[in-house]
């Protein structure tokens, strides 16, 4: 009987993959004279996920000095603003996922501050549960992580950013 209970929680672990995870960051902000938005191909990180069970865990960063809008005046700015000499990167600790509501949560650590966050994400498996692809998007306040928004020329920038992720992950 316990060697019945121990194979089913070992086949219940062995469907949870770990994911090699890649992707980018693009976030949306808003001022006075019109909306601009930046990318950042560096996010990466390793998570274990069995979706039936809603079972997540793992770390995913992003390299902040890596935005790039097109424009390198904003993206100077951008870097003097997360101070990316003191603080190169934002992480997700992920502690757990919702599959009803399909909410990824986790502890944000952004700038020296961590914040409980849960962010609605789609996905998808393919290649007979290979490949995870996902997407999401999520608001976030600047003043939450204790950062002030840029200004240029007297206009500043909006505190509310708006940021959407995409990637994939490849089971390992």
């Amino acid at each position: 009987m316990l060697r019945g209970i121990a194979l089913l929680f070992l086949l219940g672990w062995a469907a949870a993959a770990t994911y090699q995870v890649s992707g980018e960051t693009l976030y949306e902000a808003r001022a006075p004279l019109g909306a601009f938005r930046g990318v950042n191909p560096t996010l990466e990180g390793q998570v274990v996920f069995e979706p039936t069970k809603g079972f997540l865990q793992g770390r995913v960063c992003l390299d902040l000095s890596a935005w790039d809008s097109k424009e390198p005046l904003r993206d100077r700015h951008t870097r003097e603003m997360f101070q990316v000499d003191r603080y190169p990167r934002a992480c997700l600790n992920i502690q757990g996922f919702d599959p009803g509501q399909s909410l990824v949560q986790g502890t944000l650590s952004l700038h020296g501050v961590e914040r409980k966050v849960a962010v609605p994400v789609r996905y998808t498996l393919e290649q007979g549960g290979q490949t995870l692809r996902f997407e999401a998007e999520f608001e976030l306040l600047l003043s939450d992580y204790g950062l002030k928004a840029p200004s240029f020329m007297g206009m500043r920038v909006q505190d509310r950013v708006v940021v959407r992720v995409k990637g994939q992950g490849v089971a390992r």
